[in-house]
């Protein structure tokens, strides 16, 4: 009798136990891949929201910055999204200042082909009669 156990033992593993095998390690591998891009999709949320939070800062900065003139912020809500230089100096990304819009996104790791784009708003001018409200700023094209 010990003989017949020892044989059957050396024979292996069934078909039925493999094809169970298999799609348990393929339901896993399912379920991870899932979860992945789940971490991942919200890891670029956040830095999203993180740059948003850079670029709401820099205008409050560039508001209450005592050298700031009303001139200064009529220019910039004539045209926010050609007028980065304006808050570019109150920027730091790795402690560097960028010098554009695109040297915003590079030093800050966000696709640099054109599919990210940056919409800076306008700061409240209403305060020396001026007829815009503050509107975020938005990152676009990195969900």
């Amino acid at each position: 009798m010990n003989r017949n156990l020892k044989a059957r033992a050396n024979r292996g593993f069934t078909v039925i136990e493999l094809v169970v095998v298999v799609t348990v390690i393929g339901l896993l591998a399912v379920m991870a891949v899932g979860a992945y891009n789940r971490v991942v999709n919200d890891a670029k949320t956040t830095k999203s929201v993180a740059l948003v939070n850079t670029l709401s800062t820099a205008k409050s900065l560039f508001v209450g910055d005592p050298r700031t003139t009303a001139a200064d912020i009529t220019k910039f809500n004539g045209g926010p999204d050609a007028q980065f230089a304006l808050i570019a100096p109150y920027i730091r990304i790795n402690g560097a200042t960028p010098t554009s819009e695109a040297d915003l996104l590079a030093k800050s790791n966000f696709p640099t082909d054109g599919s990210v784009t940056i919409t800076l708003g306008t700061v409240d001018d209403t305060a020396f009669g001026g007829p815009n409200p503050d509107v975020a700023p938005i990152v676009a094209g990195y969900p």
